[in-house]
């Protein structure tokens, strides 16, 4: 194989999208989680402040985020690991996303 051959065949397989761009995009949505983790864990500071309650769907937002990524690796790489962080991280979506329903209904479990 030539360079050309070696260039193409990568371009097809990352989608005519650069290694480096690639890297930038995963990058940038660690960096996002980070930063949306220290938003949630601020404004659950705040609440508890203010009102004394913690609004558990700004947490149920959060870890669905988290768990999403996790799913989409874990059904990529359908490795053991993946699959277990997934669930783990969903069952940690799920909690809070119950608690969230059910005060939002006013139901008390």
């Amino acid at each position: 194989m030539n360079k050309e051959e070696i260039l193409a065949k990568s371009r097809q397989e990352n989608k005519n999208r650069d290694i480096a761009e690639i890297d930038q995009f995963k990058s940038a949505a660690r960096f996002a989680l980070i930063i949306s983790m220290a938003f949630t864990a601020l404004w659950t500071m705040l609440s508890i402040i203010a009102t004394q309650r913690v609004n558990y769907a700004v947490i149920a937002v959060e870890f669905c985020m988290s768990f999403s990524m996790w799913l989409y690796r874990a059904i990529k790489s359908k490795k053991a690991s993946d699959i277990l962080l997934a669930a783990v991280s969903g069952l940690t979506f799920l909690i809070p996303a119950f608690i969230g329903i059910c005060e939002l209904f006013n139901i008390k479990p």
